[in-house]
């Protein structure tokens, strides 16, 4: 079959980036060969250039923009039924003999701040957090310690010194753990154990209160379900928030990633195997 073939020369010098173009046309029998030593591209009625120029580099500001963005969806309270949820977790965990009994506070902005080796020299805190949270339950299980923990990020403003976000982790501790566990937090935050407190709920704090562990008696739920909103939307208009029943207050501000957690041993799934849901 004898066709119309337009090739489009390109001679270029690549030292100063000039081009000449110029067209030839000329009728030809297409021929397919499986072995050409140099592909040429043929078209009809089109034409191809080729774009000599350098790629642009990305301005000083588009680049700050970019470093700026964040990987993480950004909250500002709990979901609607965090607190429900969690109050529900503490007490099925009670029932299949794992009380939680045991709270621990890490104030993990302040350790940011301050250069606290180990998982706070990640940068991000949600990132940080699922690396304690990780080291915390293979310490556990590792003593066949049932993982059963409940978790919250807050938020905490003004202008003292352990402003920003810091955690909540509730869980499972048998008391002869205690001592052994306050040692290791020393170490995960690079925070030495100080005086004890004089109260009787103190297991441990470290020098500075950037973290505390004490026991805890009743459901650790309400206690850190407390940013949960006090109002939602319902067909358009705010109505008060009847899964919220907690006294307690605060908590509520700006956190990224996830924002409470519940651990699997005594989670949605766990609750529904034993008929709890």
């Amino acid at each position: 079959m004898w066709i119309d073939l337009k090739i489009i020369a390109i001679s270029s010098s690549y030292s100063s980036y000039s081009t000449s173009v110029f067209q030839v046309t000329l009728k030809r029998k297409l021929r397919l060969s499986d072995s050409e030593e140099h592909r040429m591209i043929l078209t009809q009625n089109m034409t191809f250039r080729r774009n000599l120029e350098t790629p642009k580099k990305r301005t000083f500001k588009q680049q700050q923009h970019l470093v700026g963005q964040t990987r993480y969806t950004e909250t500002r309270y709990l979901p609607i039924n965090a607190e429900a949820r969690m109050v529900g977790a503490v007490r099925f965990a009670t029932s299949v003999g794992a009380p939680i009994n045991t709270l621990l506070t890490v104030n993990a902005a302040h350790l940011q701040r301050i250069g606290s080796n180990s998982i706070f020299d990640i940068g991000h805190l949600w990132d940080g957090h699922q690396d304690f949270i990780e080291l915390l339950r293979k310490w556990l299980t590792h003593r066949n310690i049932v993982w059963a923990s409940i978790w919250a990020r807050e938020y905490t403003g003004g202008k003292n010194e352990h402003h920003g976000e810091h955690w909540h982790i509730a869980l499972h501790l048998p008391p002869r753990h205690q001592d052994a566990l306050a040692a290791q937090i020393a170490t995960w935050t690079d925070e030495a154990i100080g005086p004890h407190d004089g109260k009787k709920k103190c297991i441990a704090r470290s020098l500075t209160g950037a973290w505390y562990l004490n026991r805890r008696k009743e459901n650790a739920g309400e206690y850190l379900g407390k940013a949960t909103p006090k109002t939602r939307l319902r067909y358009g208009k705010r109505i008060s928030n009847d899964l919220r029943t907690t006294r307690h207050y605060g908590g509520e501000g700006p956190i990224e990633g996830k924002r409470f957690g519940i651990s699997r041993p005594i989670g949605d799934m766990a609750q529904r195997r034993h008929g709890w849901q």
